[in-house]
This record gives structure tokens, C-alpha cells and sequence, in this order.
């Protein structure tokens, strides 16, 4: 009985696109017919083209729920490719734990920064209030602001 793509899809477990990809110009004018169904034309694949679909995405790329058994587009995974795999995993364990050290130790350093620079903006602040407290002290002389003006105006002369 001829299948849709989306039945097709269900039952290899890939997706709809997966499925419309294999179906090239020359599969189609072979195995695919346009049929009416529900009041709509659909797609379906015919049982010698669900065969052929079948024994690609059935192939050595796949993997069923429950099995024991790892394929791969070489064929069956030895033991020692698997215990390669669990070595490798291991070793980006301990890198992973190590960056978790450094990234503790970079936040440690990025507080002790912060608070560094917030007491030195408080020195900063007690340095400018005692500075303007010391202004407030000092006795003006009008004779000097003339002086101080008559510089800023003569600044041009030099030149």
C-alpha cells in the first residue's frame, strides 16, 4: 500500500525533510504518485520506492532505541574505539574541572578589584572634601584675583 511522507518519516524516525530530500526528479517519476486523499492531493510513495527509502535510512547510519548494538558508516564499533571514547571524556571531565577552578579564582580577583577601586574612589572623595575645606580657610586676597586675571587674559602674549 502506498505511503506518505510523513508516514514514511514516522516510521524510518527522521524527519519530513529528510525524507523529501531522497525523493530526487528521477525517484519521483518512478516511485511517487499524486493522489487524492480527504479532498487533498498528497505525495505518496509507492511500495517498490518505500523499499528502496527503507534500505537507505535503514542502513549502517542508525541506530534503534533499546539495542545494544553501535553502528556507525564503518560498521560496528569495536570495544577499544569505545573505551577511546570514554578515555576522551574523561580527560574533558577534568578540563571542564579545571576551568571551573579558574573561573572561581577570576571572579575571586575581579571582587577583591572592585573593592580596591570603591575605597580608592572613597579616598578620592574624602581627598576632594578635605581640599575644598582647606579653600573654604584660606583668607582671599583681592589683589591676587586682579593679578590671576590679568595672566589668564595674557596668555597670548607669550607667543
Amino acid at each position: 500500500m502506498p505511503k506518505t511522507i510523513r508516514e514514511l518519516a514516522d516510521e524510518f524516525g527522521v524527519s519530513k525533510q529528510a525524507v523529501r530530500k531522497k525523493l530526487d526528479a528521477n525517484f519521483r517519476v518512478k516511485y511517487v504518485q499524486t493522489v487524492p486523499r480527504s479532498g487533498v492531493q498528497t505525495l505518496v510513495v509507492s511500495d517498490s520506492g518505500y523499499l528502496l527509502l527503507k534500505q537507505h535510512f535503514d542502513g549502517g547510519n542508525s541506530q534503534k532505541l533499546g539495542e545494544k548494538k553501535f553502528t556507525s558508516n564503518t560498521g560496528n564499533m569495536s570495544i577499544n574505539t569505545i573505551e577511546l571514547l570514554n578515555q576522551q571524556l574523561a580527560i574533558k571531565d577534568t578540563q571542564i574541572k579545571e576551568k571551573d577552578e579558574q573561573l572561581k579564582s577570576m571572579q575571586k580577583l575581579l571582587d577583591q578589584s572592585q573593592q580596591l577601586q570603591l575605597m580608592a574612589e572613597k579616598k578620592i572623595e574624602e581627598f576632594k572634601s578635605i581640599t575644598l575645606k582647606k579653600d573654604d580657610f584660606t583668607p582671599s586676597n583681592p589683589e591676587s584675583e586682579d593679578n590671576t586675571s590679568n595672566t589668564k587674559n595674557a596668555w597670548w602674549h607669550f607667543w
